[in-house]
């Protein structure tokens, strides 16, 4: 497993107060699925590029992950408040797991209402022990909620 192409690039529109859902998958440069299992991953959404506080940060493995967020502020560092969602590795547009190379994303409209509306940025990386590879990065919009 060696990867040196540069991360994907794709825009994200997500709704303040909506359940954001979001589903991937993982190919080698002949198209073919690769198996995820024994990797980890995790996806963080800052302000800005660089930015040392978090809006969000979802982690996964093939066994589920799980999601902060900064709660009424809507910006944390460290921890975080759970949130509600998570990735799941190897698994279906649904997020039941069995197929090799799903990235299955989820953060709850609970989660979502404190996400400030407005342009943020976000990456993706696959972990697999001390290797790190970003498979996709780009810009994460907030749309604002007039019900809630």
């Amino acid at each position: 497993w060696r990867k040196s192409m540069p991360a994907g690039r794709y825009d994200i529109t997500a709704e303040q107060g909506a359940t954001f859902k979001l589903f991937l998958e993982y190919q080698d440069s002949t198209g073919t699925a690769e198996d995820l299992s024994g990797f980890t991953s995790r996806m963080d959404v800052r302000k800005y590029v660089g930015d040392s506080e978090l809006l969000l940060r979802i982690t996964g493995s093939t066994t589920g992950g799980g999601a902060s967020g900064g709660g009424s502020t809507g910006f944390f560092t460290g921890a975080g408040l759970a949130i509600g969602g998570g990735m799941t590795l190897n698994a279906s547009a649904t997020g039941s797991d069995g197929i090799d190379g799903g990235i299955y994303t989820e953060i709850s409209a609970a989660g979502m209402s404190n996400v400030p509306t407005g342009r943020h940025f976000y990456d993706i990386e696959l972990v697999n022990g001390t290797e790190v590879t970003r498979i996709l990065e780009g810009k994460f919009d907030v749309r604002g909620e007039v019900s809630g």
